[in-house]
Formats: C-alpha cells, structure tokens, sequence
C-alpha cells in the first residue's frame, strides 16, 4: 500500500548564503567611507584620489613614504638603546630620538593616508591582508605619537615611557611591512601588470584599414600581447590593453576624447601618450607605433628589446 504523503508536496527550502565574516563586513563599511572621503565616487578627473596614489609622480607614493617612517623609528629604537645604557652620559641619544621621532610621526601620517586610498580599490585576500597591514601600521603611528607627547614632557626629553612605547612600535611595525611585503611579492598588490609583456622588434599586421571604425577601441593582438588601437581620421594610436595597475581590460572600458577609462576601478589613460590621467593607476601604458602598409595596419610595441 502506498504511503498516503508520498503524493504531499515536500516542502523545500534554498539553503541561506552564509554571513560575511566580521573582517569582510568592516572592511566594505571601511572601504565605502574611505572612497567617500577621497572622492572616488565624484566626477573626474578625481585630483585627491589621483594626488595620493601617485598618478602625478608617475610612481605610487605610498611605498615612497613608507620608507621614512621606518627608518626614522628604528633609528630611534637605536638612540633609546644608547640612551638607557648611559643616560647621563649619552643624553643626547634621547634628544635625537625625538627628532627622529616627529620625523617619522610626519611621514607615517601620509605613508597612512596613501595607503588606505590604495587599499580602497583591492578586493579578495588582498584586502584582507591590507586590511591587517594598515591596522598594525596605523596603531604604531599612533603609539609613536603618544611616545612623542611623553618625550617632550619630560625633562631633557629623556622619558622611558616613550622609548618603552616606541620599543613597542617598532615591532608593531615591522611585523605591518612583513604583511605589506606579502601583498606585493606573494599577491601582486600594486605591481605594473604589463611589465613582463613581451615586445616584437619588427611591425605586425593586425587589421585591415577598411576594418577599423573611426572613435572606436579595437583590441588585436601584436605579438601574443593584446593591444587597443584607436582610429581618429588618419591618426592611429595603440596601447597595451591591460591595465597596468590591477590588469583590467581596458578593451572593455569606455571611450571618450581619446582617453579609456578601466572598467574595474576607473583608473583614465591617454590612447595616445599611454599616460594614467586618473588614478589609481601610476604607471604609463606601453605605447605601439603605428603605419599603414599594404591596406592594413601595423602595430610595432615602441622600446621592445
């Protein structure tokens, strides 16, 4: 006999997504409000967001900054040493700690506020990471601070408050740049994405003329490379079509005045100069040359070895 609720609908239920964990939730909140205080949202060319990422230096400044930070504070770590061995006779160690200290406290600020903007457009364990990195760097820098307030207050600058804190900092920091270094050598964080792109010596066919549409990016292909070439009137104008700051594919961004736009964090290239108008990207775009040979046109990448 068949059982009577083999025929009742079974009532199913889709399994719910599980919960962001707690680092990914502070992380989008802090993300949104870092984008909201640098203008990423704005209208181009978004000159904040450009000027702290470096896109005018042609170079990032984040990594620039770092380092001045760090050398001021293990150099103050090395005057305290000094100091603590012979405080009345070494004073002055305590008194060069303090210069060296507001040095770095400066730069760390900067150092602090180009990296958070550098980290508002990663995604994935590379925001984890960085999510870590700045979290350990920004609380030295703050300890450093408190550490400077304690050092002017006392007498002949001469405070074990201050070097036990910056003692402390330093650690804070360094195990912060052990993690900044694990994002650019172990996950590729801020490297040029075309650096390794190959380059023929000698120019390729890639299309017909009839072919190409005037103000419109094609993507062709020049010694296994892929390249946007852009036609306006007799003017031909190619560049790589991989973002050099997070490798987006600049052939499926938007078009405007012979400037691309990356569709994955809007960084603005020059078609033509292959120059980042707008960051996050730094790094220039590898330019082709361009001639018309035979109906067709041909691409050679300019300074190929």
């Amino acid at each position: 006999m068949m059982n009577e609720q083999s025929d009742s609908p079974v009532a199913t239920t889709e399994p719910q997504a599980a919960p962001a964990p707690p680092i990914e939730r502070v992380s989008d909140a802090l993300q949104d409000f870092i984008k909201a205080l640098i203008g990423s949202n704005r209208r181009r060319p978004r000159r904040l967001k450009s000027l702290l990422h470096g896109t005018w230096l042609r170079h990032p400044l984040h990594p620039l900054l770092t380092d001045i930070p760090i050398g001021a504070w293990v150099l103050a770590a090395l005057f305290d040493i000094i100091w603590l061995i012979a405080p009345k006779t070494w004073a002055w160690a305590a008194q060069g700690a303090v210069v060296v200290v507001a040095v770095g406290a400066l730069a760390g600020i900067g150092a602090v506020l180009t990296g958070m903007a550098d980290w508002s457009d990663s995604y994935g364990a590379e925001r984890r990471t960085g999510f870590w990195h700045g979290l350990l760097n920004s609380t030295a820098l703050i300890l450093y601070i408190v550490s400077l307030v304690f050092r002017l207050q006392a007498p002949g600058w001469q405070s074990l408050t201050g070097a036990v804190l910056g003692f402390i900092g330093v650690v804070t920091v360094t195990y912060g740049g052990y993690l900044g270094g694990d994002m650019v050598f172990g996950k590729g964080t801020g490297v040029n994405h075309t650096a390794w792109e190959a380059g023929s010596d000698d120019f390729e066919a890639v299309i017909p003329v009839t072919d190409m549409p005037d103000n419109h990016l094609q993507r062709v292909v020049v010694a296994g490379v892929p390249v946007i070439l852009l036609r306006m009137g007799d003017q031909y104008c190619a560049i790589s079509a991989t973002c050099s700051h997070a490798g987006g594919p600049l052939d499926e961004g938007t078009l405007g005045g012979g400037v691309v736009t990356c569709p994955w964090h809007g960084s603005r290239f020059s078609v033509c100069s292959g120059q980042p108008l707008t960051g996050p990207a730094t790094i220039a775009q590898p330019r082709y040359e361009t001639r018309v040979r035979d109906g067709y046109i041909e691409l050679k990448r300019l300074g190929a070895h």
